[in-house]
């Protein structure tokens, strides 16, 4: 089949020189930049899929969203992605920036002001790869385990088209003339190219390896494939087989991301040994960049090579003598230069920021996930924020309002746990103290010091009046709260102690290690060193103190006897990534949950080592939580929110989210409650368009009545 017809009517780029600090003059500079031109693709949408009443995705905070006239389906979303971001992308005309990450929602800013613009909801798992058409009229976005690319039409929202891949997808391709679309995924490597105005699959090659990148060559002949533990590839898309293999077939080192030059006869490769950059057609390597690389831009004009490494300094190459022009002062995950040159897109877990060339600054950082701390959540009337950060937030569960600030810590807090009441909280940090405060009133009631390394987790006795501390200096500490003095401390643990409960009379503690220690913490003295097959990460004891629930990073949860260190019964269930993360048993101890890395929770009975329920939690889990009755299970996860699922039935409630200075909770049907105008948009699939309306815009568009009174976290 031959791909080089596609490429016709592409033009030349003619860009601007650079200026200020990446290395040239303002004389050196054409008068007026040419834009690079391109025929429209028209790509005619699909038919609509979804039936009124269903939900535009799973991962959406709407699931059960009520019949409205004229709506195919609806939700209600925050402006700032919940996660972390793995892609973003930048416009062809530099106006827009598109972001995706973990909460698999593609989100539309401008570019220049850093102004949220819309959501495009659809996908049912993470975001790993986005791209602009040349055109700018449509983005590609990866949706990763949902195993589709799909095709947005940004002015509308609509998903004009959904690509099936036959594994996850991990990076998606344009070609120069945006009429076809390379998508790349799968365990196997497996790439298919799609001719976007037909839906039509026109080719596949398949690598054996996850492809870590995948970039089209500007004069439309080749496309070059970056692969786990492999050299790169470069394909001709005329022949169609791969042309030329840059680099040893086995690499002691990892390739992660490459560049093409302007004309298409140079390639950079990014990787742990530096960056390579290649002749394409004769495999001669020119240059290598000192320093390990994941990310490679070059600039439009050709003169200017960008590299940077997670958050180290991103660094600009002079290409005619390859000497380091400078180091900007900001770390960046992914790379992208604006066409015309003026702009440097850099983009980082949690913010994306444009580098203006012309000026040699920053222009205002766009802060894409929000906050990265999550509420932990009572079944009293607080519940508390702030790990990640140097101050705990106290908030009123009933209304969402922000009760208290807790200031004091010098480095960032690690965890927070609450005494039985809900109304004395402790906070760790990894400034070594742990500070103890009453939450209501807002007063720091003791500063407990001792620890030689960051406090990483912390059990009340059920008094409410002791504290355990684990600490990275291998020990763990016992606190009198009231008199501020350290009790007891407990060493000899092989590495950092990382996860611990406190039944009052015994403690279980442990970390990265196979060893989980049982102590009796009256006489100080180890009772027990239980040898787990993997590495411990949850642990909790049951309601009577007979028995101890383990965790680790395989799939398996362990209930084991602390007297003779017997395991009971091993519950397992297979996923991927295996771990279990979290552990709380319900008040009588009939029933254990548990969380895991997965994005799941279930619900087990401990002693037909079954599961009584499997719960979706859209993110990996962090902590599970009974309600006083046992009908809400409270799920808390990295994309700093907490779902409440109904456990006879599975369905979820509500979810409350972190975001900034409130914490909206949001019913499963479609109402929020929140102490003053959210950071919430609605989402509106109709035939004809996906529109991001405010809540004002909707209520009045609608004819909708949100009701706060309706969302309710727990029974």
């Amino acid at each position: 089949m031959n791909y080089r017809g596609w490429k016709c009517g592409v033009t030349a780029l003619v860009v601007m020189n650079l200026l200020c600090g990446l290395g040239a003059t303002a004389q050196d500079a054409p008068e007026k930049p040419k834009a690079r031109t391109f025929s429209p693709v028209e790509i005619k949408p699909e038919p609509r899929k979804l039936s009124p009443g269903t939900p535009l995705s799973v991962r959406t905070l709407v699931l059960r969203p009520p019949q409205i006239p004229s709506v195919l389906s609806w939700t209600i979303e925050s402006k700032r992605h919940r996660g972390y971001l793995v892609a973003t992308s930048l416009s062809p005309d530099a106006k827009q920036l598109a972001t995706g990450g973990l909460d698999g929602i593609v989100r539309i800013w401008d570019a220049e002001t850093g102004e949220f613009q819309k959501a495009l909801v659809g996908h049912d798992s993470y975001i790993y790869d986005l791209a602009w058409s040349p055109d700018g009229r449509t983005l590609a976005s990866g949706g990763s385990w949902d195993a589709t690319a799909r095709l947005w039409d940004v002015r509308s929202g609509l998903n004009l088209r959904s690509l099936k891949h036959p594994g996850y997808v991990a990076k998606v391709a344009w070609s120069p003339d945006g009429r076809m679309l390379v998508v790349s995924g799968g365990e196997s490597g497996i790439c298919l190219f799609w001719d976007v105005t037909l839906g039509v699959e026109r080719g596949k090659v398949e690598h054996g390896r996850h492809v870590l990148s995948s970039v089209w060559s500007p004069d439309g002949v080749s496309v070059a494939f970056t692969c786990s533990g492999q050299a790169t590839q470069v394909f001709d898309t005329e022949e169609f087989k791969t042309r030329i293999s840059l680099g040893e077939t086995a690499l002691s080192d990892t390739n992660y991301g490459s560049a093409w030059s302007p004309d298409s006869k140079l390639l950079a490769v990014a990787s742990s040994a530096g960056t390579k950059v290649w002749d394409a057609a004769s495999g001669d390597l020119k240059q290598t960049l000192a320093g390990p690389m994941t990310t490679v831009a070059w600039s439009p004009d050709g003169k200017v090579l960008a590299t940077a490494y997670s958050s180290n300094a991103v660094q600009t190459w002079n290409t005619a003598d390859w000497k380091l022009i400078k180091a900007l002062p900001l770390g960046a995950s992914a790379l992208a230069w604006a066409n015309d040159g003026s702009k440097l897109s850099l983009m980082t877990s949690s913010t994306v920021t444009l580098w203006d060339v012309a000026t040699d600054k920053a222009l205002p950082t766009i802060d894409a996930s929000g906050p990265a701390s999550r509420v932990m959540w009572t079944t009293e009337k607080l519940m508390a924020s702030g790990i990640g950060t140097n101050v705990v937030s106290v908030w009123d569960i009933a209304t969402g309002k922000l009760a208290k600030k807790l200031e004091g810590h010098t480095a960032p807090i690690t965890a927070l746990a609450w005494t039985l009441n809900g109304k004395t909280l402790a906070s760790a940090s990894a400034d070594k103290t742990v500070r103890v405060w009453d939450a209501q009133k807002g007063e720091l009631l003791k500063k407990l010091e001792g620890h030689t390394a960051g406090v990483a987790v912390l059990s009340w006795a059920p008094n409410g009046k002791q504290l355990a501390s684990g600490s990275h200096d291998k020990s763990v500490r016992l606190w009198d709260t009231v008199t501020g003095k350290s009790l007891k401390s407990l060493e000899n643990h092989p590495a950092a102690v990382t996860i611990m409960d406190w039944n009052g009379k015994m403690l279980v503690a442990g970390g990265p290690s196979n060893t989980v220690f049982v102590w009796n913490t009256t006489t100080g003295q180890t009772v027990r060193k239980l040898e787990v097959s993997a590495q411990a990460q949850s642990l909790s004891w049951s309601p009577d103190g007979k028995v101890i629930a383990t965790g680790g990073v395989d799939d398996a949860i362990r209930i084991m006897n602390p007297a003779n260190g017997a395991t009971l019964f091993k519950l397992s269930l297979p996923g991927d990534p295996p771990s279990v993360t979290a552990l709380a048993w319900s008040a009588k101890g009939e029933t254990i949950a548990s969380g895991r890395a997965n994005h799941t929770a279930q619900i087990w009975n401990p002693q037909t080592g079954k599961v009584a329920r499997d719960i979706p939690a859209m993110a990996p889990v962090q902590e599970v939580l009974w309600s006083e009755t046992n009908r809400t299970l409270a799920v808390g996860t990295t994309d700093r929110c907490i779902r409440f699922f109904d456990t006879v039935s599975g369905k979820l409630r509500a979810t409350l989210i972190t975001d900034h200075d409130q914490v909206p909770a949001i019913s499963a049907d479609g109402h929020y409650r929140a102490d003053s105008e959210p950071e919430l948009v609605y989402v509106v699939q109709t035939e004809s368009s996906q529109d991001t309306l405010s809540p004002a815009d909707f209520a009045k568009k609608y004819r909708w009545k949100n009701s706060p009174k309706d969302v309710k976290l727990a029974d």
